[in-house]
């Protein structure tokens, strides 16, 4: 079950966003809201760099008095969902934030915030930190999302892998909420008979959770990534269903193209889990 519900807010307008989206959940789950807030402090200077020692502290200070306006008005606007919640804030240089989103997520069922769009709102690397050092779920929401929807109809990007598979499993509670489960298979050229077996013991592993689901195969066109957005166009389904792909955090995190398309391009929340 869904019990523990942590977002993260950041005192601007797409914490509406994320809002909306805990809330349906917990709505669904009762659930429990924690609200992650890391108020991001100037980082120290460099010694060497000509910076004061006490202009530095001042500047630390004041964002400090930033943090707590932006506190206040979290714990308003959190007081509003008349549901049980709880803020968490911490006062962090902009290299810490990761680890520390990583380390509250652990003690979380999902962790909800915005898709990375490459801003300094909505970086990348928390994404990626929590994706790959907590053992649960996100769930992404698009900057274009003004609301969001119940999750009715769930489409599952399978491929048969151990990250397709966890991501089916940590979204187990919401395909039982779900009236629609759409299993999408991307042909990617394989042996045609691996390729007609592939999903048809998912369906049936889902039936024993009590959970109907249709198979559709789609052939690739372009990259898999793109293929399984234009899918999700057409399906239209409230949710998506993924397992996230990499292992290390060089280069494009070395995640797999179709990971990296669909964190930066799905066109409706997405569940992720590695």
């Amino acid at each position: 079950m869904i019990k523990d519900v942590m977002v993260r807010l950041d005192g601007s307008r797409t914490d509406d966003m994320r809002l909306a989206a805990v809330d349906q959940i917990a709505e669904q789950f009762d659930s429990h809201l924690i609200a992650l807030f890391i108020n991001v402090l100037p980082m120290p200077p460099v010694e060497g760099e000509g910076m004061a020692p006490a202009y530095s502290m001042e500047l630390i200070d004041k964002a400090r008095v930033v943090g707590h306006k932006v506190e206040a008005k979290l714990q308003e606007r959190l007081a509003r969902l008349q549901k049980p919640v709880e803020l968490r804030r911490f006062d962090a240089f902009g290299s810490t934030i990761s680890d520390i989103a990583a380390r509250e997520a652990r003690t979380a069922d999902v962790f909800v915030t915005m898709r990375p769009n490459g801003s300094s709102q909505d970086p990348e690397h928390l994404v990626e930190s929590v994706l790959f050092g907590t053992g649960r779920h996100l769930i992404l929401i698009p900057h274009h999302k003004t609301t969001v929807p119940a999750f009715n109809h769930a489409m599952i990007a399978w491929n048969g892998s151990r990250e397709a598979a966890r991501a089916v499993a940590e979204a187990l509670p919401y395909l039982r909420k779900a009236t629609i489960v759409s299993i999408v298979i991307v042909d990617d050229g394989d042996l045609v008979e691996d390729q007609a077996m592939l999903g048809e013991n998912l369906v049936e592993h889902l039936l024993h959770h009590g959970i109907g689901a249709t198979i559709h195969r789609v052939p690739k066109v372009g990259k898999i990534g793109s293929t399984l957005v234009a899918e999700a166009k057409r399906l239209k389904p409230d949710l998506i269903v993924m397992g996230g792909y990499g292992h290390s955090r060089l280069r494009e995190w070395l995640l797999g193209g179709a990971t990296y398309e669909m964190l930066h391009n799905a066109p409706v929340p997405l569940l992720i889990a590695h």
